[in-house]
């Protein structure tokens, strides 16, 4: 007994170093946190455990056993010492402790083997501290590689949140660029609106102005008609005059004549008068002859002188028969004289009096052709000032044609400016789609960092969760190795002690029941491990985790953009409808503009109505119906530009109601659906083409028009 302590304690104090510096080695390490994946450390105490040095599956007993043979051999002995309260016999007592130390020697050899199975532990714990701290450096790897994912996800969401911006700008850009080319469309209509108006009205007034030349041409060939009547009237005028004169010169040597020949007929009367006094006489002395001589004898010297006388008788009767004849004839002379004298009295009396209304006629021809002169010189100044227009409306027209060349030029450039717009749209378009093309792939791939993170964080975690507990568990078995690997110093040291000294058996009963229940500790810390069912469940919760955490995080980043894109259209709505506001308040200035102008213009035509000429009437009406189709044009456009404006609401309406669930949106419905200024433009728009249309019926220019028109 004496011989084998020496060697025992000299085992044990060898052993004992080594497990003191086995022991500071493991302290030292200690400090450092250890991350493997979950079957990385449990295979490391199972194989100290499990080992078949250690479990007995060899020919030797194993410890467990040895020392329960061992407590009951202990017990058996302190009963009998307990039986026998003498002092047994020397021969049974070094039966008994023979038997005893042949069981010690089992017992040393078997904790001698137990610890070399510790020693070899010890270098697996090592080893494993070793894999330990490789695989804190993986880890330390690991956690520097999360760090570069972390720096990648920040650099990704920060690029992410710089193309998103940039995608919005570019969102907006486009739109606004659909907008000024939906504005240009529309401005390029209403320009081509107002050329076609414009060309419509430059027809017009060419087709005016050729009338009017056609009238200027046919009134100076009325004019230079007019001129040479004129002309031929007076040359007739003076031509009458001429003959007037020579009529009076003949009627004056008429009326000379006629008074010749009245003197002559009165003359001729007195002679007649002589004559027929004569032949009175002449035949009252033949009565008185005849009378004598029927009263005489018929003698032959009366004979003779009867005979004589009747021969004087026969020549005075027949002196008074052609003195009677000459006395009819000459009484039929003056009588058609008288009659010739009265048909020329009557001549001259028809061609006094065709003479007077020739003169009258005259004078009302002179009238006229001064009255002709006077109107000439009216229509030559009607003619100048009508050629004065003309040249006012050629220029006018030159004008309007330089304008609406220039307009042209405008309208063609617009339309160049608005394909230029169209291909930088389309260019915008397609790195707008090439952007969200790169976005949506950056999405993914910080989608697939975020849960290539994820998953590194939870197993990470899983990793820290499995460490915290093997560590726990490996600084449980240290210490339950310590214990034992004090118990066991203890039971060499009481070993010693006893093999000297003698044994105690309660001591020795003690130390076994500690060592029985230290190991019953070592066998109860064993850790089943997982089943694979399990691991598989958890690896599909894990893929499906993945899953959805993808798919939430696709449909947070796309809600994130369409709410981005939707905040800058309704940023931009707002803007257009201050745009239409400000549009709105233009027009109804200008629509009050032409309101004053229209009562401007109506006012004076009532005061010049009485002033102004047919063809002043008709600019007038023109001019009028001009100023009614600028007006409807004003309405209409007032009317499309509400007819936009409720779109507009409309379509904010809409982003509000697909945007409720956000803040920002409902702000903005609440903007959209309570602003009263789009009622207030909408009735004010109402009212002012209800106050036109008043104007224009008080204007009273369609009675005007059509009064002048009869």
């Amino acid at each position: 007994m004496a011989a084998v302590s020496p060697s025992l304690q000299a085992s044990f104090n060898a052993s004992s170093s080594k497990l003191c510096f086995v022991r500071l080695d493991r302290f030292n390490r200690r400090s450092f946190h250890c991350k493997k994946k979950s079957d990385s450390c449990s295979w490391i105490i199972k194989s100290v455990i499990n080992n078949k040095s250690i479990n007995g599956d060899e020919a030797i007993e194993p410890a467990r056993i040895l020392l329960e043979r061992l407590f009951v051999q202990t017990q058996k002995l302190e009963e009998k010492i307990n039986k026998n309260s003498n002092p047994p016999q020397d021969i049974e007592l070094e039966h008994y402790l023979g038997k005893l130390e042949s069981d010690l020697q089992t017992a040393l050899t078997v904790l001698r083997k137990k610890e070399e199975d510790l020693e070899a532990a010890e270098n697996k714990i090592s080893l494993e501290y070793r894999d330990l701290n490789n695989a804190k450096n993986e880890l330390n790897k690991r956690e520097e590689n999360i760090s570069d994912a972390f720096l990648r996800q920040e650099k990704l969401e920060n690029e992410l949140n710089l193309a998103n911006l940039d995608l919005a700008s570019r969102a907006t850009e486009i739109e606004d660029l659909k907008l000024q080319i939906e504005k240009r469309d529309h401005e390029v209509m209403l320009a081509r609106s107002m050329l076609e108006l414009k060309e419509d009205e430059i027809k017009v007034m060419v087709d005016e102005l050729r009338v009017k030349s056609e009238e200027s041409a046919n009134f100076e060939l009325e004019i230079m008609e007019k001129s040479r009547v004129l002309i031929e009237t007076n040359e007739i005028l003076k031509k009458q005059e001429v003959e007037i004169e020579e009529l009076k010169e003949t009627i004056r040597e008429k009326n000379e004549e006629l008074e010749i020949s009245t003197m002559l007929l009165e003359s001729e009367n007195e002679k007649l008068k002589v004559v027929e006094e004569n032949l009175e006489k002449q035949t009252m002395d033949w009565l008185v002859a005849n009378e004598e001589m029927t009263e005489l004898p018929s003698t032959v010297e009366y004979f003779d002188d009867l005979t004589r006388v009747r021969m004087l008788l026969s020549d005075v009767r027949s002196e008074l028969v052609s003195s009677r004849e000459s006395l009819i004839l000459s009484r039929k002379k003056m009588e058609d004289q008288q009659a010739v004298l009265e048909h020329e009295i009557l001549e001259l009396e028809e061609h006094r009096k065709s003479l007077s209304d020739y003169t009258r006629s005259v004078k009302d021809a002179e009238t006229e052709v001064e009255k002709e002169r006077v109107m000439f010189r009216l229509a030559e100044g009607r003619n100048q000032e009508f050629q004065r227009d003309l040249l006012i409306e050629k220029e006018l027209i030159d004008e309007l044609q330089n304008q609406l060349n220039s307009e042209k030029d405008s309208l063609r450039k617009a339309n160049e400016e608005i394909l230029e717009i169209k291909d930088e749209l389309n260019r915008r378009n397609l790195e707008f789609s090439e952007i969200q093309n790169r976005l949506e792939s950056k999405e993914a791939e910080l989608v697939d960092a975020k849960i290539e993170i994820q998953s590194l964080k939870s197993e990470r975690v899983c990793l820290e969760v499995m460490l915290n507990e093997k560590e726990s568990e490996l600084s449980d078995a240290r210490e339950i190795l310590d214990e034992v690997n004090r118990e066991i110093m203890n039971l060499k040291m009481l070993l010693g002690r006893k093999i000297e000294t003698g044994i105690d058996y309660s001591e020795a009963k003690n130390v076994m029941e500690r060592i029985f229940e230290l190991t019953n500790k070592v066998d109860d810390s064993i850790v089943k491990p997982e089943s694979k069912w399990e691991k598989k469940r958890v690896e599909t919760e894990l893929d499906v985790i993945r899953g959805t955490l993808r798919l939430r995080e696709f449909e947070v980043l796309r809600s994130r953009r369409e709410i981005m894109i939707k905040e800058d259209k309704v940023k931009s709505v707002l803007e257009k409808l201050d745009e239409r506001e400000n549009e709105m308040a233009e027009m109804k200035w200008e629509l009050s503009q032409d309101v004053d102008e229209l009562r401007r213009l109506y006012a004076m035509a009532q005061e010049r109505i009485g002033e102004r000429t047919m063809g002043e009437l008709a600019i007038e009406k023109m001019e009028l119906e001009a100023a009614e189709i600028e007006i409807e044009a004003a309405v209409s456009a007032l009317e499309k530009i509400m007819e936009m404006s409720r779109e507009l609401l409309r379509a904010t309406s809409v982003i509000v109601d697909a945007d409720s669930d956000v803040d920002v949106s409902m702000g903005i419905e609440r903007c959209g659906f309570e602003d009263p200024g789009f009622e207030e433009l909408r009735m004010e728009a109402a009212r002012l083409s209800d106050f036109t249309e008043k104007l224009v019926r008080e204007a009273g220019i369609g009675k005007d028009l059509a009064v002048v028109d009869k």
